[in-house]
C-alpha cells in the first residue's frame, strides 16, 4: 500500500491495483480563494489517474468543487464515494456518472486486496474517516473526525480493526482557533484542546503517526487571520507528539512523497503524481496580540451603491422577519437587542432590531447580540455565491454575545447562537446554495463550450 501526500488532507491511496484520491484539492487555493495550501503547490490533475474519489465531508477544504470538476472532465467514469448528499448531488451535476452515498460504519471491498472501513465522527456535520486495509498493512485516515476522547478513539478502532495493530494513522495534530476572533471568544492558546488532539492521535495505537488535515492558511488579502487561527506549527506538533507518545513514531512526508506500508514496515519513496511547488515560506505565525481589522476586500469589484442597496433590502426584509420568528420561538429573546453592522469598502451600514418589533438604521451601543459582516461577502451569501463559513473563516463575519437574563440575585447569559444572521439563511442552506451553484456554473460552461464547437 502506498499513500502519496498531496497537501492538507489530500492523499492518493494506491493498493490492489487501484488509485483512490481522498479529499482532492488540486489548485493552489480553495474556498473561493480565501485559503491557500501550505506548503504552496499545485497538482497536475492528469497525473492523478484516480479510479475512486472519496470526499469525507462538505467543508470546502475537503469538498473542492473546481477540483472535482477537473477530475470529472478528465474521467467521468471515476467513482465518487461520500457520506453527504450535498456532495453527491454536486458531483452528479459536475458529470461523474457513478456517485455513491456511503454512511459511516460502512465497509467496502474495492478489490481482493483492498478494503475500506468508513469510521464515524462525533461532529455535527455528516463526515467519516477512512481505514484502509490490505494483507500487508492497515492505515487509518482520521481526516477531521471528532471524538469525545481517547476512549472513544480506542472503541472505534477496535470495532473496525479488531486484533490488528494499525501501521499508520493520518491524524490531525494541530488545534485551530477558527472562529475565536469572529465570535469574540478567548483568542489565545487553549492547552486542553491541544492535549485532546494529542491524546486522540495516541489512542489510535498506530506504530507511526503522520500529521494530516493541517496544511492550509489564509491567503491575501485575508492573511492577517494567520496570526489568530493557527496556534501550533506543523514542526512543533510533530515534535510535541513525539514527546507526548513514547509508544508511537512520527513521520512527516514532504508534499509529493509516498508512504510505503508493507509487512509492518513503513518507509518513504517518490510519489507518482506531478506536483508543482510554489513559493517557500509559512505565513502562519501565531500572534493574537494585534487586532485584525474587519474590512471588505470586495474581490469582484461590485459597486458600493449596489452592495448598500442589496444589504439594506435584505436586513429590512428577510432578516427582520427571521428575527421576529426567533423571538416568537424563544420567549427569552423577546426583549433581546439585535444589531447588525455591514462593512462596505468605504462606509458602514448599521441596523438595530427593536425588542418590540421593527428595524431602525444606526448603531446601537446597548446590543445583546452584535453581528458584523463584510458587505460584498454578505451579498454573495444572499445571492447564493458563497456559504456563510467563507466570510466566517476569513474573519469577515464576527459576533459578540453579551446579553444576560437578570433576576433577583441572579444573572445568566442568554442562550442563543452567536450568528443571528443564520436565522434568515441557514448555515447548511448557504453551503448547499453555494456548492450547487458553483457546480451548475462549471457544468454549464462545459456545455456552452461544447455547443460553440
Amino acid at each position: 500500500m502506498r499513500l502519496t501526500c498531496l497537501g492538507h488532507a489530500f492523499w492518493l491511496l494506491e493498493a490492489g491495483g487501484l488509485r483512490v484520491a481522498m479529499d482532492p484539492v488540486l489548485g493552489a487555493r480553495h474556498t473561493g480563494g480565501l485559503f491557500e495550501l501550505l506548503p504552496r503547490r499545485t497538482v497536475e490533475a492528469r497525473s492523478l489517474r484516480a479510479d475512486f474519489v472519496l470526499v469525507s465531508h462538505a467543508h470546502f477544504d475537503h469538498f473542492d468543487v473546481p477540483s472535482l470538476h477537473a477530475l470529472a472532465q478528465l474521467d467521468p467514469e471515476t467513482v465518487v464515494l461520500t457520506p453527504d448528499a450535498l456532495v453527491a448531488e454536486a458531483c452528479r451535476i459536475l458529470g461523474f456518472r457513478t456517485v455513491r452515498l456511503a454512511a459511516p460504519g460502512t465497509r467496502i471491498a474495492l478489490s481482493g486486496d483492498l478494503s475500506l472501513a468508513l469510521t464515524p465522527s462525533r461532529a455535527p456535520d455528516v463526515e467519516w474517516g477512512v481505514l484502509a486495509e490490505t494483507p500487508g498493512g492497515a492505515v487509518w485516515n482520521l481526516v477531521d473526525s471528532a471524538f469525545s476522547g481517547p476512549e472513544d478513539v480506542r472503541f472505534v478502532r477496535e470495532r473496525v480493526c479488531p486484533g490488528r495493530r494499525l501501521d499508520v494513522a493520518l491524524a490531525p495534530l494541530q488545534p485551530l482557533r477558527e472562529v475565536a476572533l469572529s465570535t469574540a471568544d478567548h483568542v489565545g492558546f487553549v492547552a486542553h484542546h491541544y492535549q485532546h488532539m494529542l491524546a486522540c492521535a495516541e489512542a489510535t495505537g498506530a506504530k507511526w503517526v503522520v500529521p494530516s488535515a493541517s496544511g492550509d492558511g489564509h491567503a491575501p488579502p485575508f492573511d492577517a487571520m494567520n496570526a489568530w487561527v493557527y496556534p501550533v506549527s506543523p514542526e512543533r506538533a510533530a515534535r510535541d507528539f513525539g514527546m507526548y507518545s513514547k509508544g508511537s513514531n512520527v513521520l512527516v512526508p514532504e508534499v509529493g512523497q509516498a508512504l510505503v506500508v508493507e509487512g509492518g514496515e513503513v518507509g518513504l519513496a517518490p510519489g507518482s503524481v506531478s506536483v508543482v511547488r510554489g513559493a517557500a515560506g509559512d505565513p502562519r505565525v501565531f500572534r493574537p496580540v494585534d487586532p485584525a481589522p474587519l474590512f471588505d476586500a470586495n474581490l469582484d469589484g461590485a459597486r458600493e451603491s449596489e452592495l448598500r442597496e442589496k444589504a439594506a433590502r435584505w436586513a429590512r426584509g428577510e432578516l427582520s422577519s427571521a428575527v421576529e420568528r426567533l423571538r416568537a420561538r424563544e420567549p427569552e429573546m423577546v426583549g433581546a437587542r439585535f444589531a447588525l453592522e455591514v462593512v462596505l469598502p468605504g462606509d458602514r451600514l448599521a441596523f438595530s432590531f427593536e425588542p418590540g418589533g421593527g428595524i431602525t438604521e444606526g448603531s446601537w451601543s446597548e446590543y445583546d447580540v452584535l453581528n458584523v459582516v463584510a458587505g460584498s461577502m454578505l451579498v454573495d451569501v444572499i445571492e447564493g455565491r458563497r456559504a456563510w463559513y467563507e466570510p466566517l473563516l476569513a474573519g469577515c463575519l464576527r459576533s459578540v454575545v453579551r446579553g444576560c437574563v437578570v433576576s433577583e440575585g441572579r444573572a445568566r447569559p442568554i442562550v442563543t447562537g452567536p450568528m443571528f444572521v443564520y436565522e434568515a439563511i441557514g448555515y447548511r442552506e448557504s453551503t448547499e446554495r453555494a456548492a450547487l451553484g458553483r457546480a451548475r456554473a462549471l457544468a454549464e460552461r462545459v456545455t456552452s463550450r461544447a455547443g460553440a464547437r
